[in-house]
């Protein structure tokens, strides 16, 4: 397993169109929804946990709809199942290579997102714990869009529709966590089903993604 989560982590860094992409897309979202709501301070706070989220989603999502393929093709997949490694540990490490490369960097420029949303340290703080809660969830469904998809191109938003009605409990929970951060602090109960909805998210993701990619062994 740790061999396999290094060599996930290595060519995510070296090919960093992935992450990078995501990370671009992320801060356009953003850009574009300020220039919409005109500077008006207080709508933008009162906004800004939802379009943060949303935009997460979206760019979380589409770096995840070849995620299997390069290893199919080039008989990756093959080779490792060859020398015992079981597919649920090659999901396992594409899921938690993912939220390191991906999530990481979004995290990063969340801060920006809050100069430009007037937002305070506190709502600062409760996105990205947010974000921490939830964003394995988005991750593990994202592999199991891809995996499913696997072989196929262009199909983005296919991965997009296919995940949302899974990802929406994750939104409601994380921006209702936001709200009684403020309150109730990181034990608020919003924040503890969010964590649930990524344990779930998980032990849906392994076996469902695990036994897609098996289909293209056999």
């Amino acid at each position: 397993m740790s061999a396999v989560l290094w060599r996930d982590l290595q060519i995510g860094l070296r090919n960093p169109r992935g992450w990078l992409m995501a990370v671009v897309f992320f801060l356009l979202c953003l850009s574009l929804f300020a220039i919409g709501l005109k500077g008006q301070e207080s709508l933008m706070q009162t906004t800004a946990p939802t379009i943060i989220w949303l935009a997460l989603i979206f760019s979380i999502l589409l770096t995840f709809e070849n995620v299997f393929e390069h290893d199919i093709r080039s008989g990756v997949f093959e080779q490792l199942h060859l020398s015992g490694v079981s597919s649920m540990a090659i999901v396992s490490s594409k899921i938690l290579s993912g939220f390191l490369i991906t999530v990481a960097p979004l995290l990063i420029a969340i801060p920006v997102a809050g100069i430009w949303y007037h937002l305070s340290l506190l709502q600062i703080s409760a996105i990205m714990l947010s974000i921490l809660l939830g964003g394995p969830a988005i991750i593990a469904y994202g592999v199991m869009a891809g995996a499913i998809l696997a072989r196929q191109k262009g199909l983005g938003f296919l991965a997009i529709l296919m995940t949302l009605p899974f990802i929406v409990p994750v939104l409601i929970f994380a921006l209702s966590g936001i709200e009684s951060f403020r309150i109730s602090g990181i034990f608020n109960s919003q924040f503890q089903a969010l964590m649930g909805t990524s344990l779930i998210a998980l032990a849906l993701s392994i076996p469902a993604s695990s036994a897609a990619i098996n289909t293209y062994l056999d």
